[in-house]
């Protein structure tokens, strides 16, 4: 099991060991680790979360363009997921605002391995009183996440990334989750307000998303260990909370049973102070392309700038 607190290193690893490991390439301003050979693994550090707007905004665009090309070459489909402990004052605020016209699913996000938090006992609930401790909620439960199954990845982004929760996964296509066309011609959708004020094909499209084949098969990959526990019928999925560290420490045979899960995954981790980004298809057919239509387009990621 990898070092939570000590991004992208595995147990007993120096800090030397770690830099061996990522090198810059072509896929600037991501940094490869080129000893994992069964599948592509990079690294791009930020800031700090919450993001800067203009990394938040280079991010953004990178996540549109790298789904638009998944979707190109296999099909593959973006889904975004965001974490609830990351959500304070305001950006919970606008969760808030954003759920009530919108539609989720509640799932579990969860570091391998990693089990539920125990609920605090009645002694240290009075403990906590008697040294007057602000009460943190967040240690005292797990990792739930939403699963935005209204399909509105810009919105989303641009109210909830940056945060250091949003996790993007690219799923390949399910038949059960397309949604028929509906029968509306442009002049009703024109006229009837509904359609001014919300996103019916959205909601519409949401509905097919309740049975996707992601929802068991995540419970069943990456729930073991957590049958037991009361929480566990009522997760429509478990998420996988991968940072670098855990791709370096597992085995390629464990690498390979993720990538049968999804083909791509995007994810804003604390743990490694940035973003990390893994497909199992080679990266100079999924990344470059995606990586060079930005610099070509004059999109230079914030923290080149100070290189």
């Amino acid at each position: 099991m990898t070092d939570q607190s000590s991004p992208h290193k595995e147990a007993g690893a120096t800090e030397p060991a770690r830099a061996s490991r990522l090198s810059k390439s072509e896929y600037a301003p991501w940094i490869q680790a080129e000893t994992l050979v069964d599948c592509g693994l990079f690294w791009l550090p930020v800031s700090g979360f919450p993001m800067t707007h203009d990394e938040k905004a280079w991010l953004s665009e990178f996540a549109r363009r790298i789904g638009e090309r998944f979707e190109q070459r296999e099909k593959l489909r973006t889904e975004i997921f965001l974490q609830f402990k990351t959500l304070v004052d305001d950006s919970l605020n606008a969760f808030i605002r954003y759920r009530q016209r919108s539609s989720t699913l509640i799932g579990l996000g969860r570091y391998p391995n990693a089990q539920l938090p125990p609920m605090p006992t009645e002694q240290q609930i009075r403990e906590m009183r008697e040294r007057k401790e602000p009460f943190d909620y967040r240690e005292w439960v797990g990792d739930y996440t939403y699963w935005f199954i209204m399909k509105q990845p810009e919105k989303q982004r641009e109210l909830f990334s940056g945060l250091g929760g949003m996790t993007t996964i690219f799923l390949p296509p399910d038949p059960k989750t397309r949604a028929p066309k509906m029968p509306f011609t442009p002049k009703l959708r024109a006229a009837h307000p509904v359609f001014q004020r919300f996103d019916v094909d959205a909601a519409h499209q949401a509905l097919y998303s309740m049975g996707d084949a992601f929802l068991e098969k995540s419970k069943k990959m990456f729930g073991d260990g957590l049958q037991d526990s009361l929480q566990y019928d009522g997760l429509a999925f478990v998420l996988p909370l991968l940072d670098t560290g855990h791709f370096f420490a597992a085995t390629a045979e464990q690498r390979a049973e993720w990538f049968q899960l999804f083909g791509g995954y995007l994810r804003e981790s604390p743990h490694d102070k940035g973003i990390l980004f893994a497909c199992k298809d080679d990266p100079a057919e999924v990344l470059a392309p995606v990586t060079e239509s930005m610099k070509q387009d004059g999109l230079r990621f914030p923290l080149e700038l100070h290189a």
